[in-house]
């Protein structure tokens, strides 16, 4: 699994860890969607919390909000 690989052996672990809680809160379901099988958006909707881990949480709400993902799941 790649996301192991790099939550093990990244240099910036508190990012990752601070990035994989966010994505627990803020979660979409694959039920329903037509991109359950696409794993371009699900990396790119992870990466909203890693490149937000840190910086301003209405930021990142705004990201997410805006995410075709969430969009579909909504």
């Amino acid at each position: 699994m790649i996301w192991a690989n790099v939550a093990l052996n990244a240099p910036d672990q508190l990012r990752q860890r601070v990035a994989w809680a966010l994505a627990q809160i803020f979660t979409i379901s694959q039920n329903g969607l037509d991109r359950s099988w696409e794993i371009e958006p699900w990396v790119n909707y992870y990466d909203i919390f890693v490149r937000n881990a840190f910086g301003n949480y209405r930021d990142m709400l705004r990201e997410v909000a805006y995410s075709p993902l969430m969009a579909d799941y909504l």
